[in-house]
Formats: structure tokens, sequence, C-alpha cells
């Protein structure tokens, strides 16, 4: 192989590469209708999608709940409405029937070809078990307890220093007053 098709070849191994990494799932909130283009990108994306939030509705008729979440992209709250068929898994939770308002819930969940929002595992929180305000004290706090004791003044002290030239005596000279400086310093 000659040298142009080898360069040829390597310039279309990386362009295909980059098109391929290049192309992101289409995820339409609820509040949102997806146009017959953006359906067909929708068709293409078999990736599970995550959520995690508080449940805001539950109709058990539609077999549906409203989930109430943080886009982390645009940091905002936003409403995703999930379906529920027999596919669906529960955990920490036997079923539908036992989801109600308020419950905080972490989602895994397909988009169909007709975008909706199928949920595939559904994973109950179970909120801690006490609240700290129900928390007993193991002792109470008595208002003897909390007021000021009298304390006795607090009285300097003075550290005498003794203060040895250097070049007047050597250290081993020098430590015997600086013992008896330090012992007199107490």
């Amino acid at each position: 192989m000659n040298f142009k098709k080898f360069i040829v070849l390597v310039v279309l191994l990386m362009v295909s590469t980059l098109l391929a990494f290049a192309e992101e799932p289409v995820v339409f909130p609820a509040d949102m209708t997806a146009s017959s283009d953006q359906q067909g990108a929708i068709k293409n994306t078999n990736d599970a999608q995550w959520a995690w939030g508080e449940v805001t509705n539950v109709d058990a008729q539609a077999k549906t709940l409203t989930l109430k979440y943080l886009d982390y992209e645009t940091d905002q709250e936003k409403d995703l409405v999930l379906m529920i068929d027999e596919n669906t898994v529960f955990e920490n939770i036997k079923g539908f029937d036992e989801i109600k308002v308020k419950d905080t819930l972490s989602i895994d969940y397909m988009i169909t070809a007709e975008g909706n929002n199928l949920a595939k595992n559904i994973n109950f929180e179970q909120p801690d078990a006490t609240p700290i305000d129900s928390v007993p004290l193991t002792q109470e706090i008595k208002p003897e307890i909390l007021t000021p004791v009298a304390q006795e003044p607090v009285v300097p002290i003075e550290i005498a220093t003794a203060t040895v030239p250097v070049e007047a005596a050597p250290v081993a000279e020098a430590a015997p007053a600086l013992v008896e400086a330090a012992g007199q310093a107490q």
C-alpha cells in the first residue's frame, strides 16, 4: 500500500470515530412534545436513563407516576411522567400499589419509540429510621449547669531569663547558668 492510501485510510478512520462518539441521545421532559424528526432520533435510543426524586402524582388507572427531579444540566426541578408495565422491577417495595405521593424513588427508565418514559427498575428510598427531633436526650440540661461559675482572678507569671553572651562562655559553661535561671523562675 502506498503512502497516500495509508494517510487517506487513517483520516477516514479518525473522522468516522469522531462522528460515532459525537452523537448524544435526545431526552425530552414530560412537559415537552417531540417532533417527528426528534421521534426518529428517539427510536434509535435504547440507552437507560436514570432519575431520582419525589413522587408528586400517582395514577393507578393509567399505571403512571410523576416524579419531581433535579435536572443537573440546567439546575432546575422538572416533572417526569413514567409508565409502569408488567416487566417493571421493584426494590424495597412490593409493587406499584404501594407507591404514594411524597415517596422518594430512584428509577431506571427507557424512552419508548412513541417517546414515553417506561420505568424498568423502581427503587424505593426508605426514609431515615428516626428523625433527629424524636431522639431523646440522655441527660436533662438543668439551668444551674448553664450559669457562669465564679473564678479566681488570673495572675500573670513573670519568667526570668538569663542572657549569656555566646562569645564569652562556651556552651558547656553556659548550661549551669541557664539551669539556675530556670530554677529561679519557678
